[in-house]
């Protein structure tokens, strides 16, 4: 049996992981990869000690720094329960089945899908929600982004190196991304913002080859040709492993106070699951730490 049991593979469970090991508490993170959305983010200029770095590298020096700590670590498992048992907490991952007095949950967030009824149909045939992963299998193709927030152009940011014309298309009537993102699209000229449109249709064969948008203005339809699609609207907390334990608020975040606790006194919970204001890296890596000790202090008092 353990002392702690940590989920996820993201920020909030590396420092969580990392200053358990230091607290000496027996630990095991389990997770099926490394690094959550912050894998998926072309450049993170906001990460103190980095001005600019990609976050493949960072995902890879949080994984060296937290493996250089005595902890069991299990990657590339699935988790397939948790559940408490006489006041245990009990994972099953890999159809094994792990016991700790306590619980880190850090399961992140999930890319939010159109909802289009063939959507998943193109998944991996043009459709993408990770341009990290797969802009460089449009070089010198037309796309579509879908969205326009911070990822959203940050998306097509990532895909000026590669794509030959890129659309980024926002439901509302105007793009929500921040001052930063906006002044820097401007001075691209193969990037097309169109703003009040309604994705209506995916088209394709075996691979996608169009896109049908209603202008929200005028009603009308109209199709773009693009051989790519980039899905980039937002998250939903990934939470459903645990959303008949632990108090869950209407997006369906796990809610935490300000010691992580949820409404189970074993179990505690960090990063961007969470009901916590904002998501990003450093706040995540900050609520896994703060998570750790705040499990600590819970088991120092644990048989007494």
């Amino acid at each position: 049996m353990y002392d702690l049991i940590i989920i996820g593979g993201g920020p909030a469970a590396v420092s969580a992981g990392i200053y358990a090991a230091r607290k000496k508490l027996k630990t095991i993170l389990i997770t099926k990869g490394w690094g959550g959305q912050m894998a998926l983010a072309p450049e993170i200029e906001n990460y103190p000690g980095f001005e600019l770095i990609t976050g493949a590298e960072l995902v890879n020096k949080f994984t060296q720094h937290l493996k250089k700590n005595e902890l069991e670590i299990r990657e590339g498992f699935e988790i397939e329960d948790i559940k408490l048992n006489d006041n245990l907490v009990e994972v099953k991952a890999n159809s094994d089945v792990y016991q700790a007095k306590a619980a880190i949950i850090t399961t992140g967030r999930n890319p939010r899908k159109l909802g289009l009824p063939n959507e998943d149909k193109f998944i991996g045939k043009g459709i993408s929600y990770c341009s990290t992963c797969d802009a460089p299998l449009f070089r010198d193709k037309e796309v579509a982004v879908i969205g326009g927030g911070n990822m959203g152009l940050g998306t097509a940011l990532d895909l000026t190196n590669y794509a030959s014309k890129i659309y980024v298309l926002e439901y509302a009537s105007e793009i929500k991304a921040d001052k930063y993102f906006q002044e820097k699209i401007k001075k691209i000229d193969k990037i097309e913002i169109i703003t009040s449109a309604r994705i209506v249709e995916i088209k394709g064969d075996q691979f996608v080859n169009g896109l049908v948008y209603s202008n929200g203005t005028k009603g009308q339809n109209k199709e773009l040709s693009v051989q790519g699609i980039f899905v980039a609207i937002g998250s939903d907390a990934s939470s459903f492993l645990v959303k008949n334990v632990v108090e869950l608020n209407k997006e369906g975040e796990i809610k935490i106070d300000s010691q992580n606790r949820t409404s189970q006194p074993n179990i505690f919970a960090a990063g961007d699951v969470t009901d916590i204001s904002h998501k990003q890296i450093i706040i995540a890596a900050g609520e896994g730490a703060k998570a750790a000790l705040n499990a600590y202090d819970y088991l120092n008092n644990y048989d007494k």
